[in-house]
């Protein structure tokens, strides 16, 4: 199990975090269908770097015309799903056996969805980037909640890095840590 953690882990990694933020965007995706500005469901923009990863392509003409509300439901749409998906997954982890490689990745997952909301409620919100500009252009008072739930993430990651066996905390804490770095980041990078 060791020597296969050593050679999975950077691959599993990449391909949790990928997949988190597909998901993430398949979450604003469904809203923005639901208002009848995404045309193609699944077909998502998240280059193989992450950055500017969004759910487009979308019906320009039909986003301009959303009001603040909706564009706030869309880009809060990302981050519910991380937090579903998130407890869906610890959910599954509860009942697989500890220590068993399909846990292992569960556990992957589950860190990857929970840094992914944590990171944007709490370090994007801090200076609005990304989906928390939509919540700013809302209405600013939700900030201080919104952030207060990231903290309650952040808390809720240092509780699941708890839970997992030993031998896989110090390389989830890590994974984790660049994963919050790496998309705070890409968001400074490629804001609007």
């Amino acid at each position: 199990m060791k020597r296969f953690l050593k050679i999975a882990f950077p691959v599993l990694a990449y391909a949790a975090t990928y997949t988190t933020i597909w998901l993430h965007e398949l979450g604003h995706a469904l809203v923005y269908r639901y208002f009848g500005c995404k045309p193609e469901l699944f077909n998502l923009y998240v280059p193989l770097h992450f950055g500017a990863a969004g759910p487009g392509p979308l019906n320009a003409m039909c986003v301009a015309n959303l009001s603040l509300f909706q564009l706030f439901l869309a880009s809060m749409a990302g981050i519910l799903a991380n937090i579903v998906l998130a407890a869906g997954g610890f959910w599954v982890l509860r009942r697989l056996s500890a220590g068993s490689w399909i846990a292992w990745v569960f556990s992957v997952f589950v860190s990857a969805n929970l840094t992914e909301a944590a990171s944007y409620l709490t370090l994007s919100n801090i200076r609005p980037l990304g989906d928390m500009i939509a919540v700013q252009d809302y209405c600013p008072a939700l900030r201080l909640p919104l952030g207060l739930l990231g903290i309650g993430l952040a808390l809720c990651i240092v509780h699941f890095l708890r839970f997992v066996p030993e031998k896989w905390r110090v390389s989830l804490t890590v994974f984790c840590c660049i994963m919050a770095a790496c998309m705070v980041g890409m968001r400074f990078v490629f804001a609007s």
